[in-house]
């Protein structure tokens, strides 16, 4: 047995077996492998983010865009533009000339 003494401590040098040679190359195999796994999805998981994120900046400024059209909901001019547009009100000073269709003789 061949050794070195370090003050009080003795090293001994023996060689190890090859089933433990095996288990050791097997665990680094295992690590090796769970790491690439965990790096793999973690690029997915980062890909995601990022089109989730791209998608909630869109939802934002379409709240925005809706929010100010809520706004300009409440003004009176947009009440008025919306009762004659869309359910063909008039002001109640407003002249109608309705066209005349000619009637046919026959």
């Amino acid at each position: 047995m061949a050794g070195i003494t370090f003050r009080r401590f003795r090293l001994i040098y023996r060689r190890s077996s090859t089933l433990l040679k095996c288990v050791v190359l097997g665990t680094i195999l295992v690590c090796i492998v769970t790491l690439v796994t965990i790096a793999v999805k973690t690029s997915q998981k980062n890909q995601e983010a990022e089109a989730l994120a791209e998608k909630a900046a869109l939802l934002e400024q379409e709240n925005r865009t809706i929010e100010e059209q809520i706004a300009l909901f409440g003004t009176v001019e947009s009440t008025i533009r919306i009762a004659m547009e869309e359910l063909g009100l008039i002001l109640p000073d407003s002249i109608i000339f309705e066209p005349v269709v000619p009637t046919d003789p026959e």
